[in-house]
Formats: structure tokens, sequence, C-alpha cells
């Protein structure tokens, strides 16, 4: 455990936001923060090590590392399973063997360990039970665990207030055989080593500021052939080229392909986002947009990614700014992140492209955009 004058240090030089970029506004923040205080955990990807990756699944090697560095546990001098030579938790693995926290995944040879299967909670249950010695509980803690064969380890490590389920606000299930995050694991060990949950200062507001048609040079828009509307929904399109660079005659090239070749009466998108993660204005959202298919886009934001998602993924800086673009009109038109959708959802074309329409459909957008939400969210900042 950390002694109580390092936590205070920590607490005095922890930056806004804390250890990590990718935990802001979840519920294990804290915990996440205390096990990094402990030196349990140095982040997930090294060697920049700014992200703790809290919706991954904890694999067995990395629970034999919680647990290793939780118990201070001896280096064996024993190599107990076949399986995990070479591997980077090898040493952890070891260690919680000989100290008879694991004994395999393989009975009844129990010869291997496997290190890169995720862990159920029930077998996070069945370990932490182990490392801390944890006493049998009287009390049956979860309605759903009876017969289960961690049974017994989840309800002591229950007694104990590690668990309190996985059901909220009832909390009378466990969900044993759930795969358990690294941001829940982050909770449990701070509940099991007695840590004191660290909330970080808060993050400032980011601010994202979007080039001016001006800037860009657009040609003035034909008023008298807009058509108003309220926005209700986020649609996303991508270019359908190849593209590495942006630049403002790209963005002009279209416009004029807009109104001169089609006859609209401006660049068909509200908001356009360059390669390089730059965010660019288009068309007054207060008017509806246009496409080439035939779904009707009154209601849409229509914001468009520079690239072609069939061949390409969106760089980092392009996904880093259409969060940030996402979070901003969710909050602003009051739209959720959940109802964010592809083009492809209303017509049928290929837009956006595979690569972006699967991190629609996954969810990892969506769970990205109320991340930034729930963290302070952003401010756009128009011409």
């Amino acid at each position: 455990m950390l002694p109580v004058l390092a936590l205070s240090v920590m607490l005095a030089v922890l930056p806004p936001g804390g250890s990590f970029v990718d935990d802001d506004g979840s519920t294990h923040e804290g915990g996440i923060e205390a096990i990094a205080a402990a030196g349990l955990t140095v982040g997930c990807n090294p060697p920049a090590n700014d992200r703790y990756c809290p919706d991954a699944n904890v694999s067995s090697g990395q629970m034999g590392a919680f647990i290793a560095r939780a118990r201070q546990l001896a280096v064996s001098r024993d190599d107990f399973f076949t399986d995990d030579e070479g591997d980077v938790f090898e040493r952890s693995i070891n260690s919680i063997a000989q100290a008879g926290i694991t004994f395999g995944c393989n009975p009844p040879l129990n010869d291997e360990f496997c290190p890169e299967r995720a862990m159920t909670r029930g077998e996070m249950a069945a370990m932490l039970a182990r490392a801390f010695s944890l006493p049998a509980s009287p009390e049956d803690h979860f309605i759903d665990d009876d017969g289960h064969r961690f049974e017994d380890v989840i309800n002591r490590i229950g007694q104990a207030g590690i668990t309190v389920g996985c059901n909220p606000p009832a909390n009378d299930r466990f969900c044993p055989n759930a795969l358990i995050t690294r941001a829940q694991m982050a909770t449990f060990l701070t509940r099991a080593l007695d840590l004191v949950p660290i909330a970080p200062p808060s993050r400032p507001r980011p601010a994202l500021e979007v080039v001016s048609r001006e800037t860009w040079g657009a040609a003035a828009p034909v008023l008298a052939e807009m058509v108003p509307h309220a926005i209700d929904r986020i649609t996303l399109h991508h270019a359908g080229t190849y593209s590495d660079h942006t630049s403002t005659a790209r963005i002009r090239g279209w416009q004029d392909g807009h109104m001169i070749g089609k006859g609209w009466p401006d660049l068909a998108y509200h908001l356009v986002i360059g390669v390089d993660g730059t965010a660019y204005e288009g068309r007054d959202p207060a008017y509806r947009g246009d496409t080439n298919t035939s779904y009707d886009t009154t209601g849409h934001l229509l914001v468009m990614l520079d690239g072609d998602f069939e061949v390409q993924r969106p760089t980092p800086a392009q996904w880093e700014t259409l969060v940030a673009v996402l979070a901003w009109a969710a909050e602003h038109y009051g739209v959720s992140p959940d109802t964010i959708s592809g083009h492809g959802e209303h017509a049928a074309t290929l837009c956006p492209g595979r690569n972006l329409e699967s991190r629609i459909h996954s969810g990892l957008l969506a769970a990205d955009v109320q991340r930034l939400i729930d963290s302070g969210g952003v401010d756009l900042i128009w011409p």
C-alpha cells in the first residue's frame, strides 16, 4: 500500500484530468488513480503510458501482474507452466503460482496458465480470495451464482466489501461469467488494499476551433434555395477518395462540384474533418444538407471526413476531432451518442466506409463521445 505521505504528494502533483487521458468520466477513475499511485499499473500503451484502456478485458497474465504487485510477492525460482515462456508477465505468473493463488487453466494436469485468455469475474474472485486469504462468508450475497464453482469465493469477496454486485442499484447479482475490465479491476484492487480512491483535478474543458469558410475560400451559398430545418440526428460521411492531405483547395473543389456540378446551393456538408484533424466550416447547420442518394437529410447534421474508409482508417487526429465535434453536437442539439449513424444506414451506399462504419456499429464511437461528454464536454469555436 502507498504511504499516506506519498498519497498526499500524489494528490499535490496529479495533473488536471489525472494520469490517463482515456478514463475521464469513468466511475472507476478514482480507483484507477489509486492503483497507479500505489505502483500497481503504469498504463497500457508503452512507452507513453498515458492511457489505461479502462474498457479492455483483463487477461490472465495481466491479472497475475496486478496481484503479484499488490501482494508484493517474491520472485519464484520455479517455472510452473509450459505456455508462458517469454511472456511479459511470466515472472508474475510464477510468483502467484508459488503463492498458491493460481493452479493453472487445464485441470487436472494444470501445466498451462493461458496467459492471453480474458478472465471472468468469477475467476477474478477466486484469485483475490486466495491472494488476500479471505475468510468464508456466512451469507449468500448474490442470486446468480447458486451452484457456481466460484460461489464460495464470490461470497468471500462480497463479505469483504471488495464487490457490491454488477446490477446497481439492486446489486443482487455478481455476473460471475462476465469478463472483467481493467477499470473494474482497479476498483476491486482499491477496495482489497484499502486504498483511498483519488479524484484528480478537473481537466479544463477543451475547445476546438473550426476553420471559417472565409479562410478556406468558400463561395457564397445560394440562400434562396436553402431549406431550413432543425437538427435532431447526426450522420457521418466520407469523401470516398483516398487522401493523405486535406487542403483548402480540396474543400473548394468539393464545393464547386456540389454547386456547379450538381446544382446544389452550397457544399453538401455542415462540417468537414481533414486528415490532420482540422475541422472546417461547411454549410450553415440551420439549413438541410444534400446527398447523392435518396435519403431525406432533414434533421441530419452532416459531418464528412476526408478519405476513403473502405481502404483507409481515420487518422488518430481525425478520430480525436470527430469525437470532439460529435460530443459538442450531441450536447448542443440534444442528440444521444447512441443514435449517431453512418450514411449507409439511410441509403444504399458504402459511405462512410467499412473502417468507420465498424467503429459506429461496435459502439466504440458512441463510447468515446459519451466519455468526453461525461468528462466535461468540449466547446466548438465557430467563426
